[in-house]
């Protein structure tokens, strides 16, 4: 076993205590602005578009009792109809099945798919349409839901960065997203993700209540390991998980970080962090990406890459023709490593809610080492001279729409 209590630093420099045993989280315990660490099994990394397409497909078609599905961008397109057509199967047969989406996923490309899992019998939640009151509301039309997990037959765990969206489903060669999931079966965890997934459906715009009943927690996964989750469910409190995380992770770093964050949009919190570790000696590095879908991520992030240099980093772009960087992952001395929904930006430490997993397991920590291998061939870095070339007008333009924005 691969425990927290053994590996208690990686936590303690930002807060004591944040760590949440399994049988505390029982008894009611919280931990505010920090992690719930619970037991898990049989991790699995799925790594882009058909990998990811696949995964979704076999985790609904072997669904026997329910599927909770909470996705940013919940949309309709060639690659997702067919996962769409299976959960409204799945639905039919009597597989409870319900899907939350933000209201963001009706200002994509990709036509929302609302209505049309409403017309064929699957219960969906709109998380914060932007429309009515919302609208006059900044604190409620800023705050979206940008976590991507999946709950299946109270004991399957599947979260990360992919949406039920094509641009996640398409593979890499053919454009689609370089993306991460992983699969994890725990009933600890899928209790406490589905209490989440409820609060958060009772807060949305739906037809229908959400009266599925979660499945009692265990203390331990056989053969199990422990990952620890930050959930930002509340943006409203005091206490950024999201920030907690990066601030455990790079207090922890003691010779190198690999920061796979394509949606950095830099501010004075995220370089005194940055700053911070290159001071001690730890080599940091970022990777941003070429390829966006929308020139307004790579005008943003582009813009604080002097800033990165300056405060130390070593900054590279993953280079691709056609393939937009998508991973949301960190690799901490070849040992700790964390994959979810958070980028590193003002956005996605105060702003969206955010889930994602820090582990130390070996094997886990392995696969993410192959997926930042993997990333680092196709990389170039970036010198201090071509950096000067991203302080224009239109990228501090979109930099600043961003922080709030992105």
């Amino acid at each position: 076993m691969s425990g927290w209590g053994t590996h208690w630093w990686l936590i303690a420099p930002v807060f004591l205590g944040a760590c949440v045993s399994p049988r505390a989280l029982q008894e009611g315990e919280g931990a505010p602005g920090g992690a719930v660490c619970l037991p898990v099994s049989g991790a699995e990394f799925v790594d882009s578009g058909e990998a990811i397409r696949r995964e979704m497909l076999q985790l609904v078609r072997g669904a026997r009792s329910s599927i909770l599905i909470d996705s940013f961008l919940l949309n309709d397109g060639p690659r997702s109809r067919e996962i769409l057509d299976a959960l409204a199967a799945k639905a039919k047969a009597g597989v409870a099945v319900h899907i939350i989406g933000d209201g963001a996923s009706r200002y994509v490309r990709e036509p929302e798919a609302f209505e049309l899992l409403d017309s064929r019998g699957v219960a969906t939640a709109e998380f914060n349409p932007v429309k009515g009151w919302r609208l006059f509301i900044p604190s409620h039309i800023l705050e979206r839901d940008h976590r991507k997990f999946w709950i299946i037959d109270g004991r399957t765990v599947f979260l990360g960065g992919a949406n039920l969206s094509d641009s996640s489903l398409v593979d890499a060669a053919q454009g689609g997203n370089r993306d991460l999931m992983v699969r994890v079966e725990s009933r600890a965890a899928a209790r406490y993700l589905t209490e989440s997934f409820a609060r958060t459906w009772e807060e949305s715009v739906a037809e229908v209540p959400f009266r599925f009943i979660p499945s009692p927690p265990t203390d331990w996964e056989p053969g199990g390991v422990e990952f620890c989750f930050y959930n930002q469910e509340n943006v409203r409190g005091r206490a950024s998980p999201t920030k907690a995380m990066f601030d455990g992770l790079f207090a922890a770093a003691r010779e190198s970080v690999w920061l796979i964050e394509p949606y950095t949009f830099t501010n004075a919190e995220i370089l005194d962090q940055i700053r911070g570790m290159t001071q001690r000696g730890v080599e940091v590095n970022l990777v941003l990406s070429t390829q966006a879908r929308a020139p307004r991520f790579r005008y943003a992030s582009y813009y604080g890459i002097r800033d990165l240099i300056k405060a130390g980093a070593r900054v590279w772009v993953y280079d691709s023709e056609v393939s937009p960087l998508h991973y949301k992952c960190a690799l901490v001395d070849d040992r700790i490593a964390f994959v979810g929904s958070a980028n590193l930006n003002h956005r996605s430490y105060h702003l969206s809610r955010e889930l994602s997993v820090v582990f130390d397991d070996p094997a886990s920590v392995g696969e993410v080492k192959k997926v930042v291998e993997s990333v680092k061939e196709g990389c170039r870095e970036v010198d201090l001279r071509e950096a000067r070339r991203y302080r224009s007008v239109p990228f501090a333009t979109w930099w600043l729409i961003m922080q709030t924005a992105g």
